[in-house]
């Protein structure tokens, strides 16, 4: 198999029979095509980690969520995010997929793991872009301003008692 994503030419022979690997490849190839905005890429993106999942499943499989239906941006990029840990989980066939489900995703929370999916860094860096002002005032913190650079000065919002 041979297919052209975002000008780039991805050949399955190229991974070795590695599915996971070529999943990973093929979802931030998608998420970087500039000609969409990013919620279309997200969008594109989850419909086709649905569809290779039904694949999989013979079409048992059913997400518990419409992505039309999430009401928030932040909350689609989350659905997505867990569609494609879900998929990734169940192509791997390998030494992934012999782990529990739970224990794989606990070992994703751990920044050595997930540092090395470039489809993941992708989605978490948009997250951090486009959220994270919103991410931090839910920890009660304010960012005041940011520098040139990406530093960040911040202001505690909690209240403490002495």
């Amino acid at each position: 198999m041979e297919i052209e994503i975002n000008g780039k030419i991805i050949k399955d022979t190229d991974f070795n029979g590695n599915t996971e690997l070529l999943l990973e490849e093929i979802t931030y190839q998608f998420l970087n095509d500039e000609s969409l905005v990013m919620m279309e890429r997200l969008r594109f993106v989850f419909d086709l980690l649905v569809n290779y999942t039904k694949a999989i499943t013979n079409n048992i499989f059913t997400p518990p969520y419409n992505f039309d239906d999430v009401k928030t941006d932040r909350d689609k990029l989350e659905l997505v995010i867990e569609q494609y840990k879900l998929t990734k989980y169940m192509v791997s066939g390998g030494a992934i997929a012999k782990k529990d489900y739970v224990k794989y995703l606990k070992e994703l929370e751990e920044y050595e793991v997930f540092s090395k999916d470039k489809a993941i860094m992708c989605l978490m860096d948009y997250k951090i872009a486009r959220f994270s002002n919103e991410i931090f005032e839910e920890m009660g913190i304010k960012i005041i301003d940011r520098l040139d650079n990406g530093a960040i000065i911040v202001q505690d919002m909690k209240e403490y008692k002495n």
